[in-house]
């Protein structure tokens, strides 16, 4: 036993006394000092809106000749500084950039690389930069057609909250309702199927004579204007911001608008409709899911809304 023992100390000193020492990963002592010179510079983790000002005034410094100052964002280069002899082992700048207006977040840093390119460093600093959204999102809302009775259906919309209300909901708060939607009878039965409308999303400020058993007398009723959307406005690729809401939207609504909309559907040029709210606001509706095909209260509308703030 004791010969064992032995034997594997010597086995153990024998494999030490081979191992091989590698060196750091960054063994070129490379250090990032980022300094404030206000509200915009940018030192840590931050939070802005769409389309900010962000500054970086930095030193990068190296032991070893740095070649290239390399600015990323989200790990793609941004900006590169070329160095000489004067300043290749300390560098200094200050940086502006503006904010992405979409919504998300963002990672910046300051590096240095050789001249071969080679990555030596970045002090070990990254910084987050999250863009607020300057719009509000509301997804998967279910709109119902109205029902006579119980009035228990949720079929007007708030783009203030994003809430779905019944009549008795939307009654006590006219004031936030901005839309509404139902099943709209006044085509059926003609020759021209284009006459059928059917899914309806109608402003509280229009006549309703399909739904008298909904007094909206004592309202407060919101002038929204509506408008189909092309089929070229894409909700999720290209409605990213309240600037974009503005270009696609308000540039399309800028006539053809009307107090109601029918004959939707979850089809090309049919599934995002435009709407101007009483307040100015620009906004959309996408139409994910159409459920029923008929007047009867189990019919119901699922939308996804996206409104400026």
């Amino acid at each position: 036993m004791k010969k064992y023992i032995i034997g594997v100390m010597i086995a153990a000193g024998f494999l030490a006394a081979c191992e091989k020492k590698v060196d750091p990963i960054d063994t070129f002592y490379v250090t990032v000092d980022y300094r404030s010179g206000g509200a915009k510079y940018i030192t840590s983790d931050v939070t802005v809106n769409p389309k900010d000002s962000i500054y970086f005034d930095f030193t990068i410094n190296s032991q070893d000749p740095m070649s290239y100052v390399e600015i990323q964002k989200n790990g793609t280069r941004i900006d590169t500084f070329r160095l000489d002899a004067s300043n290749n082992r300390s560098f200094s700048r200050i940086k502006g950039y503006r904010a992405d207006s979409a919504a998300g977040e963002y990672t910046y840093r300051v590096l240095a690389r050789d001249e071969k390119a080679t990555f030596m460093g970045d002090g070990g600093k990254m910084f987050k930069v999250t863009v607020n959204p300057d719009f509000n999102f509301w997804s998967y809302r279910i709109l119902q057609v109205p029902d006579t009775v119980l009035k228990k259906n949720k079929c007007y919309y708030s783009t203030i909250d994003g809430r779905v209300h019944t009549y008795t909901e939307a009654t006590a708060n006219s004031a936030s309702i901005d839309f509404g939607y139902y099943w709209d009878t006044t085509g059926r039965g003609t020759a021209s199927t284009s006459d059928d409308l059917k899914h309806t999303f109608y402003s509280p400020s229009a006549a309703q004579p399909q739904i008298p058993f909904y007094d909206l007398s004592s309202w407060t009723k919101n002038v929204t204007l509506l408008k189909k959307m092309p089929s070229s406005v894409n909700f999720v690729s290209q409605l990213t911001s309240a600037g974009a809401i503005q270009t696609l939207i308000g540039g399309n609504m800028a006539s053809g608008t009307s107090s109601k909309v029918s004959t939707i559907s979850t089809s090309g040029g049919n599934n995002v409709i435009g709407f101007k709210t009483a307040s100015g606001k620009f906004g959309a509706i996408l139409i994910r899911y159409v459920s029923g095909d008929s007047p009867n209260a189990t019919t119901q509308i699922e939308v996804d809304v996206k409104v400026q703030k």
